[in-house]
């Protein structure tokens, strides 16, 4: 009970009470951390961005002119930077989120978060060779990051590196041998750039692999086993996957593809009113659903559902 008060009273504090607080030693940064990001989005949704950096530099500061400063201390000084770099970009303002995370950066400099940050400001701005160079840096800090590690295959591959994303995915194989999308770029990569290689492996790697799914490994799991025209197996997987989560609605979407490649066009007429449904009808809903599956299944596949969804989309 006595924790609960606690909570309510900081959750009742300002931002401004809060970044005293820490200022006046009463509390520690990561014990209000939460609270603090919180309040200051909440500045920034209520269109009150520039208070709510007024307040973080003032802690900024206070972390700076700190005596003795440990790693700990700088860490939360690094945290703070990044705290005012997230809500510019929030914002809009990548620009000037690059100089945030850049001294985040230099005050804690085994921290992969401000290079993860900078590449998505770099990214936004169309820099993608200095989005690839914070990318690099943040993987040889966390090499674990299958996420950033995937993000720069891509950029790899635009920018024309086959060979660096190549090895980057098998790079990432070679920690997580069941990482799905890493195979999938890899297989997809072969294919558009080496028609000659043999992929047949790599799909039989992927599809052996047996564990519980999210949604886009369901995906490109369905996807691989249409690309063998195994659309049985197909079914009934998505069948399998349907019991363990009734409420998901790609899994309409998927089965209606199924269903179209076997002729089964009444089936998949169903799958897509109860698509519809799942969505709860709400545009938004579709269109975030269509643009998953077509990431992974192509323009011309999408295309073939939206016709009879009666919806037109704008492709990327």
């Amino acid at each position: 009970m006595k924790k609960e008060k606690k909570v309510q009273k900081l959750e009742d504090c300002s931002l401004s009470e809060l970044c005293s607080m820490i200022s006046r030693y009463e509390v520690p940064f990561e014990d209000v951390a939460d609270f603090v990001e919180n309040k200051t989005y909440a500045f920034c949704t209520n269109e009150h961005y520039d208070l709510a950096v007024l307040e973080l530099t003032k802690l900024a500061s206070f972390f700076e002119q700190m005596p003795d400063k440990n790693d700990e201390n700088c860490r939360d000084l690094a945290d703070v930077y990044i705290l005012i770099g997230e809500i510019c970009q929030y914002v809009n303002k990548f620009r000037e989120s690059i100089e945030w995370f850049n001294k985040a950066a230099i005050v804690a400099d085994r921290y992969a978060v401000p290079y993860h940050n900078l590449a998505t400001a770099f990214i936004e701005l169309g820099d993608n060779a200095s989005a690839i160079r914070s990318l690099e840096q943040e993987i040889s800090l966390e090499p674990g990051n299958y996420f950033s590690a995937l993000r720069l295959a891509d950029l790899y591959e635009q920018q024309g590196y086959n060979e660096k994303a190549e090895r980057c995915l098998e790079k990432i194989l070679e920690r997580n041998p069941e990482n799905i999308k890493a195979l999938h770029k890899l297989i997809t990569h072969y294919e558009e750039k080496h028609p000659e290689a043999d992929v047949k492996l790599l799909r039989r790697r992927l599809l052996g692999i047996t564990k519980e799914f999210n949604e886009m490994e369901i995906v490109i799991r369905a996807f691989h086993l249409c690309r063998e025209s195994r659309y049985a197996d197909a079914l009934e997987f998505l069948t399998g996957e349907f019991k363990k989560s009734p409420a998901m609605s790609m899994l309409h979407l998927l089965k209606a593809h199924v269903l179209g490649e076997t002729h089964q066009f009444t089936l998949k007429r169903r799958e897509l009113i109860e698509f519809k449904k799942n969505c709860f009808g709400k545009m938004k809903f579709i269109e975030n659903k269509l643009e998953e599956f077509e990431h992974i299944f192509g323009e011309k596949a999408v295309g073939r559902l939206e016709k009879i969804l009666m919806i037109s989309r704008v492709h990327h």
